[in-house]
């Protein structure tokens, strides 16, 4: 009995290895494997997602410098370690903190961060709420600050600050609630950053004593030293992540192939083949063509139109470097978000928002108000949103690149950012479709009530057919229409469902017409990595 049970097991076990990983080879550490690897559907179909820029540098948000000091803190702790005493910012530092010529440095910062008031059953409930399919937190920063509980080192949530698995109490949330997981790993900068700092400080005086400079502090600072024990370490806390949360999409900001990347790519798709996952990589230009999922930051230097699956990356403040929290901070309008949401899906792509959670784990009533906004949106016009693709004419009305600039306190420049939404009106049409149904989406009401798609006149072949059976308004049901030599006009009516963007569903007569837009694919520019 003993022998034909044990048998039974061994035979459940076998299959269930077979089952996960039959025909597939495992993945090597070299670029001619790792293209091997596709994009998932459910990452092409998501549309839109969320994670959150959220650690220990949101602390100096509260401070009293005007300006979004949280957001030079990530990036290798700018202004703390001045060797001039007179540095507005290291003087902050010290008011809060403490003298940095005492010892007092970067992991007392991280003691102050007690996230007391998080709760990631809210933060999860109001995720799915905003209508993102897919979701996380930053899970580790610039700074090397690690926001789970690591058994690499001790410069992370679980041993110093909250004494808490972050990451992994939030993704779990995600991940009940019907969710894919994300983070993001931004460490792959970490090192340039220290090493330079490191130089100002080994020329400088009065730095004897910063807590920087102390080897009995290098289980927090670990990213200091060789190149070699960077690598290794950075290796080691990716590994961690991916083989205790297996989250279903990474993403990396920098680290192309510097530091191991490849070997961590590989050991990803080996645990996403080996616990039967679909996984899903960004690339933020940091992987080449026609690898992941590209992500523009703040849709920086990017195409019209991509024929590839493509994300654009920007925080819910309106600053377009604001990641982090800060006191006088100022969210983005639920309409911003939703019109270009829909301008980015009829070009084949998607948005990726990044939360800004208040140093204790609370949100904003503006956060809060953004994300409700965006999910009532999405609850009523999903359709023409996800699972879709572009339609073979995805837009009307302003086609042209639609950039921004925003000025900084300096008086300089941003980067560019695109689309501008303000220029975003009831002349926009944007088109997308899933199977047999055609959407028009029309980025605001007319004043006449009467809204004209010229896309859609008699001249423009539909089917082969070319004759239209109904139009729907999503959110309200059939509308009166007809089709002239001009345009299609569809007849408003009083009630609408929103006043943001109009979704329309088109059935059509025959088969819909499914060609793609007509597209160069040599003409692709990748994302800059920003």
């Amino acid at each position: 009995m003993l022998r034909k049970l044990a048998l039974t097991l061994l035979v459940i076990v076998v299959c269930s290895t077979l089952a996960k990983g039959a025909g597939q080879e495992a993945y090597e550490a070299n670029w001619d494997s790792l293209r091997k690897h596709k994009v998932p559907q459910w990452a092409k179909d998501a549309k839109f997602g969320i994670y959150a820029h959220w650690g220990i540098y949101a602390i100096a948000g509260s401070w009293d410098l005007d300006k979004n000091w949280a957001n030079d803190v990530i990036c290798s702790y700018r202004g703390v370690y001045s060797t001039n005493v007179k540095n507005d910012k290291r003087r902050e530092f010290e008011k809060y903190i403490g003298p940095v010529a005492d010892g007092y440095g970067y992991k007392d910062l991280a003691k102050k961060f007690k996230v007391e008031n998080f709760d990631p059953a809210y933060w999860a409930d109001l995720i799915k709420r905003s209508g993102a399919r897919y979701a996380g937190i930053c899970a580790i920063h610039h700074d090397g600050y690690a926001m789970w509980n690591s058994d690499v080192m001790d410069f992370n949530a679980g041993k110093l600050g909250p004494k808490r698995d972050l990451l992994g109490e939030i993704l779990t949330e995600i991940e009940k609630r019907g969710m894919k997981t994300m983070t993001s790993f931004h460490h792959a900068r970490t090192y340039k950053h220290y090493s330079n700092i490191m130089k100002d400080l080994k020329q400088a005086d009065g730095v004897e004593n910063f807590d920087i400079l102390d080897p009995q502090f290098g289980n927090y600072y670990w990213f200091l030293g060789d190149v070699d024990h960077f690598s290794k370490v950075r290796y080691d806390l990716t590994k961690e992540v991916i083989d205790r949360y297996e989250p279903d999409a990474i993403w990396f900001d920098g680290g192309g192939g510097a530091y191991g990347t490849e070997r961590i790519l590989a050991d990803y798709f080996n645990m996403g083949q080996d616990a039967g996952k679909e996984v899903c990589v960004h690339n933020k230009g940091n992987f080449g063509k026609d690898f992941g999922v590209y992500s523009y930051e703040n849709g920086h230097s990017r195409p019209l139109y991509i024929d590839w699956p493509w994300e654009d990356d920007t925080p819910s403040a309106i600053g377009w470097c604001d990641w982090p929290w800060f006191k006088n901070i100022e969210y983005k309008k639920p309409r911003d978000v939703v019109v270009r949401l829909c301008d980015l899906v009829a070009r084949n792509g998607g948005l990726l928002l990044s939360m800004n959670p208040r140093p204790d784990g609370t949100f904003d009533q503006g956060q809060i108000d953004l994300l409700d906004g965006i999910g009532k949106w999405l609850e009523q016009n999903g359709d023409a949103i996800y699972d879709t693709v572009p339609w073979k004419i995805f837009a009307e009305g302003h086609t042209e690149r639609l950039e921004y600039y925003q000025i900084n306190e300096d008086g300089k420049k941003s980067r560019s950012i695109q689309p501008d939404p303000k220029k975003l009106d009831w002349t926009d049409v944007r088109f997308t479709r899933n199977g047999e149904g055609l959407y028009a989406t029309v980025l605001g009401v007319p004043p006449s009530k009467v809204v004209r798609v010229k896309t859609l006149s008699k001249a423009t072949s539909i089917s082969k057919r070319n004759k239209i059976k109904s139009v729907e308004l999503l959110g309200f049901g059939k509308v009166q229409w007809q089709r002239t030599e001009d345009a299609l006009e569809i007849e408003l009516p009083d009630d609408l469902p929103n006043e943001w963007a109009l979704s329309f569903r088109i059935r059509v007569k025959g088969k819909l017409d499914k060609a793609k837009p007509p597209y160069d694919n040599s003409s692709t520019k990748m994302p800059k990595q920003t």
